[in-house]
């Protein structure tokens, strides 16, 4: 590569520089540059049966390793049975206990709509909203206007949810 004149003007700069990169050899891989190298990459198989083994393997490795999994085993087994037990033992207290979520939870979800209720009564536009339920010729245009664009937002979702065909191009699909 030889430099620009240091007397040439810097728009001489760039043509300059385009030509001599456009010289330059372009670097490209062979043809089966991506075969050989996905012939050296290993690539596991999660749901083999080696992985198993493997497993096993490693369980059992040490004598420490299986007193280990010893003491889990019996902690989960023991957990399950002791809160097996304790639930036949105590049918009644559990029984109640449901009883007075299932009443408490009842209770929440009526204050609940109540107060949501009353708080969209208060609304200055309530009254204009009021009036469109008044009239059935009202109400009835109100409703195909809402079933118009739930139908359009449910075909627009299956658009965008249909798997392509092999024919139809993907943008950044790696074609």
């Amino acid at each position: 590569m030889t430099a620009p004149h240091d007397n040439s003007p810097p728009d001489d700069f760039d043509p300059w520089l385009d030509a001599q990169l456009a010289a330059l050899p372009r670097f490209a891989p062979r043809a089966d540059f991506e075969d050989r190298v996905m012939a050296s990459v290993r690539i596991p198989d999660p749901f083999a049966i080696r992985s198993i083994a493997a497993a096993r393997r490693r369980l059992f490795a040490s004598p420490r390793a299986v007193a280990l999994a010893a003491s889990l085993a019996v902690l989960v087994v023991g957990s399950m049975a002791a809160s097996v037990v304790w639930t036949l033992a105590n049918r009644d207290t559990l029984l109640a206990f449901g009883t007075w979520l299932a009443t408490e939870a009842g209770q929440w979800a009526w204050v609940g709509l109540r107060g949501a209720a009353l708080t969209l009564m208060e609304q200055p536009w309530f009254a204009g909203f009021r009036g469109l339920l008044d009239d059935p010729g009202r109400l009835a245009l109100a409703s195909a206007f809402g079933t118009l664009v739930y139908v359009t937002g449910v075909l627009a979702l299956r658009r965008l949810l249909t798997v392509p065909t092999p024919t139809q191009r993907v943008a950044h699909a790696g074609y």
